[in-house]
């Protein structure tokens, strides 16, 4: 099975979920929706060779009035405030490194597919006024118990939206994550018998600033229900993840998804 990066749920997922996220005021009534994103994003992290993919997203509030965000491989539930204080579970499906297109690479060790799990915390406010935003913050944290790689996985993300007009809105964000040591060497180290086998050199990278992204989008409300959008999501590889041979022999450090995406709002 071709790897898809984890992050494409995520890229995916502002394009759907930003629906859900721009009303024209902002307000705490955020609606309900469904809906899905296609886009296009590299074959694994570091790589060149491009994918196309189709993702789900969900947005719910519960009658308890606890917020379930479903986007992709990654779903969240918020146990805080719609706006103010947020915190909750977090779990990611990140997929693995198999049967790649590029012939070097196919020759280093698989990395099969794993549940990360793990929670999150972060702040949300809303401005109602003259210009509305709204702007948030998040850290998350993830791991996978060392059922595929040791140690964690840790994201900030940021985002702020507006209007420009009752029914377009503009979006942006900026993040960055950290890895352990022991994910780097799963999804970016060469063994000596990858060495063998591809000709990369070895490789042993250790932990430390993964990646640091940026995002803009932009949202049209066709009707009263629904929304469409179209996005792009940029990564740029950091340390010794852009260090790894993967990367700078058969890939490139600087990594582009963009996609467009429908939603349906409901009640």
């Amino acid at each position: 099975m071709k790897r898809c990066k984890a992050i494409t749920g995520a890229c995916f997922s502002l394009v759907v979920g930003s629906a859900c996220a721009s009303p024209v005021d902002f307000s705490n009534a955020l609606p309900n929706f469904f809906g899905a994103g296609i886009g296009s994003t590299t074959e694994y992290a570091g790589g060149k060779d491009r994918i196309v993919g189709v993702l789900p997203g969900m947005r719910y509030v519960t009658s308890g009035g606890h917020l379930f965000e479903w986007y992709g491989t990654y779903t969240q539930y918020n146990f805080g405030s719609l706006t103010g204080f947020q915190w909750g579970p977090a779990l990611a499906l990140r997929l693995g490194r198999r049967n790649v297109d590029d012939a070097v690479v196919s020759q280093v060790h698989d990395v099969s597919t794993t549940v990360e799990g793990g929670g999150y915390v972060g702040y949300e406010y809303s401005h109602v006024g003259d210009v509305p935003f709204r702007l948030r913050g998040e850290v998350t944290v993830v791991t996978n118990a060392g059922s595929v790689y040791t140690g964690a996985r840790t994201t900030l993300n940021t985002s702020a939206w507006l209007p420009l007009h009752s029914r377009v809105f503009i979006g942006g964000g900026l993040g960055a994550t950290w890895v352990s040591g022991g994910f780097n060497e799963t999804y970016y180290g060469v063994t000596s018998e990858d060495s063998q086998k591809s000709g990369l050199p070895v490789f042993n990278p250790g932990g430390g600033l993964n990646q640091i992204t940026g995002w803009v989008a932009g949202i049209f409300q066709v009707s009263p229900k629904w929304y469409a959008g179209a996005m792009v999501y940029y990564q740029r590889l950091m340390g010794d993840s852009a260090a790894s041979p993967i990367v700078t022999q058969r890939g490139t450090r600087n990594q582009l998804t963009y996609g467009v995406g429908i939603a349906y709002a409901f009640q």
